[in-house]
C-alpha cells in the first residue's frame, strides 16, 4: 500500500474493508487479527463509512412483529424490546432508525 493515498483512495480502500467485514460472519476482534488491522481503525470507518456499506451491499429483511397485548394494554411509553442473540435492545419511543440500524448491525457481527 501507498505510504500517502487521496482522500478518496482511503475511503475506497475502507469500504472494500467494510464490505469484506461484513461478508465474513468474523468478529471484529477477528477480522482485525486475520487481516492485520487495528480494531480502532475498523470501528472508526465502520462509524463513517458503514451505513452505506451495508446498505448498498446486502440485501435487507423485513420482519414482522406480532404483539400478545391488545393496543389498550400497551402504555404509550413502554420499549420495545430487540433480542439479538444474546444481546436485548429496548426501543423507546422516538428513536433514531439509523442509529438503531448500525447498532444491531455491529452486535450481529460482534456476538
Amino acid at each position: 500500500m501507498r505510504e500517502h493515498m487521496s482522500h478518496q483512495e482511503r475511503r475506497e480502500l475502507w469500504r472494500e474493508r467494510i464490505a469484506a467485514f461484513y461478508d465474513s460472519g468474523l468478529s471484529a476482534s477477528q477480522f482485525c487479527a486475520e487481516h492485520g488491522l487495528k480494531p480502532y481503525q475498523l470501528w472508526y470507518w465502520l462509524r463513517r463509512l458503514g451505513n452505506e456499506i451495508a446498505l448498498g451491499t446486502h440485501d435487507t429483511t423485513f420482519v414482522s412483529g406480532v404483539t400478545t397485548s391488545s393496543p389498550s394494554d400497551v402504555v404509550s411509553c413502554s420499549p420495545l424490546t430487540l433480542r439479538v442473540g444474546a444481546v436485548e435492545i429496548d426501543v423507546r419511543p422516538g428513536y433514531d432508525a439509523s442509529t438503531l440500524a448500525e447498532l444491531i448491525r455491529l452486535v450481529m457481527h460482534v456476538c
